[in-house]
């Protein structure tokens, strides 16, 4: 069953399973020089619905809220900020991010969990919530969730084909801040080229890290 437009009638998703967050130890990994070579030493990002949906992410909101996203273990959020380059990583591409230890504080807010398996018949969610290509549609759903009083989403992860990994998607005012919904949100930064744990779990999905001077592998044509 493909996943339909959410409820219209406010309330309606209040009722979704939760999953604490509190306490958790959450991993964002972001691009520490944007593109107009601004460096951007904190994680926090909450982006907003661009003008083409496609061109935003899952869960974001319309401004002037916005989506911060997150994973509950560092392969997960490296699989999703890097999703574009997964088949063929150079680790130029990691050395250009780094990767937030997030601690949740005792006061965050719990998480519609979309993984539920009451959520199925209860509410018509399927895993196209974090794997579908409809990004408009998600993000229809997302702004229905922060509706009914959500402030997170805790779903899949769409480049896992195991099913297993986490994410956390955070909502706030749109913009560069930690989240204003408890606090404080403590985080710790790391690299993740010189990662050998990481490159270590990235290798169990299929992915391999390319060197410099190294041309990424082809099959030779029959």
């Amino acid at each position: 069953m493909p996943l339909r437009e959410p409820p219209q009638a406010a309330g309606s998703l209040a009722a979704i399973p939760a999953e604490p967050i509190r306490g958790r130890l959450l991993h964002r990994v972001w691009r520490l020089r944007a593109a107009d070579g601004t460096l951007r030493p904190d994680p926090w990002w909450f982006a907003s619905v661009p003008r083409d949906p496609a061109d935003g992410g899952r869960f974001d909101l319309p401004a002037p809220m916005g989506t911060c996203y997150a994973a509950t273990r560092p392969v997960g959020a490296v699989l999703e900020a890097l999703q574009m380059h997964l088949t063929n990583l150079p680790r130029a591409e990691l050395a250009l991010r780094r990767r937030a230890e997030i601690l949740a504080p005792a006061d965050a807010p719990r998480a519609a969990k979309l993984t539920a398996r009451a959520v199925a018949g209860t509410h018509g969610i399927t895993a196209t919530s974090w794997a579908g290509s409809d990004r408009a549609l998600c993000q229809r759903w997302a702004a229905a969730l922060r509706r009914d009083g959500w402030w997170a989403v805790y779903g899949g992860i769409a480049h896992d084909p195991s099913g297993r990994l986490r994410s956390v998607a955070l909502f706030d005012h749109s913009g560069a801040h930690p989240p204003t919904t408890g606090g404080p949100w403590t985080c710790c930064t790391t690299t993740l080229d010189d990662d050998q744990r990481l490159l270590a779990g990235l290798a169990r999905y299929g992915v391999t890290v390319r060197d410099p001077g190294v041309l990424a592998y082809r099959d030779a044509p029959e």
